[in-house]
């Protein structure tokens, strides 16, 4: 596999870094989750999940999102939480396919919906920001990877945000925004145990 090309300029933001992956990546065939990984020598985990979690925001319509983007993070959420130093996604994730142009698009939109989320976003309450509890919030991108990758619409956009938030968050730096995903965490398991309930009264019924 050929590496992706060098920026002329470094990125020097999420939303450049993320418009940088969108002029880079061929427009000429459709994209697997392979065509991803170049990328993940320098950015890792953490932006992987950030992408992952935005494309599925953005694009929300597209049949069978929660296999292509849902499974992929949490098989990256185990990997963070394991503690592993490289990315390893198994066969059938990396060659998961979706149409360039519905990619770029995704891309596109993803970009300037981070930039403007990112202009609030500044080095704050950095004890949360600690190494020493990366392990505590690789297991809350675990939790909301679970709840993204269950194949129900709409719901699955709350712990969405809740990884955008936490992904920014451990990039930038950003404690604040490290506690509002664990806010959105909270709320979607909210969300996760009414349905519960619903259905378990429906069967009931």
């Amino acid at each position: 596999m050929s590496s992706l090309p060098s920026p002329e300029t470094k990125p020097d933001t999420v939303s450049s870094l993320i418009h940088h992956l969108d002029e880079i990546l061929p427009r000429h065939r459709d994209m697997s989750v392979d065509d991803f990984l170049p990328l993940l020598g320098v950015q890792g985990f953490v932006f992987l999940l950030l992408i992952l979690a935005t494309l599925n925001i953005v694009i929300f319509m597209l049949p069978g999102l929660s296999i292509l983007f849902g499974v992929p993070m949490v098989i990256v959420a185990v990997q963070m939480v394991l503690g592993q130093d490289a990315v390893a996604l198994p066969a059938f994730v990396r060659a998961r396919k979706i149409k360039s142009s519905v990619l770029h698009r995704g891309l596109h939109m993803a970009s300037k919906m981070i930039a403007r989320v990112e202009s609030v976003v500044k080095p704050r309450l950095f004890f949360l920001t600690h190494p020493i509890l990366f392990k505590m919030h690789a297991l809350v991108a675990l939790l909301l990877a679970f709840m993204v990758a269950l194949p129900i619409p709409f719901v699955n956009i709350p712990p969405s945000l809740g990884m955008i938030f936490l992904s920014l968050g451990l990039m930038q730096r950003d404690g604040v925004f490290i506690l509002l995903a664990y806010v959105f965490g909270l709320w979607s398991l909210s969300l996760y145990e009414s349905l519960g309930r619903v259905a378990q009264g429906l069967v009931g019924g």
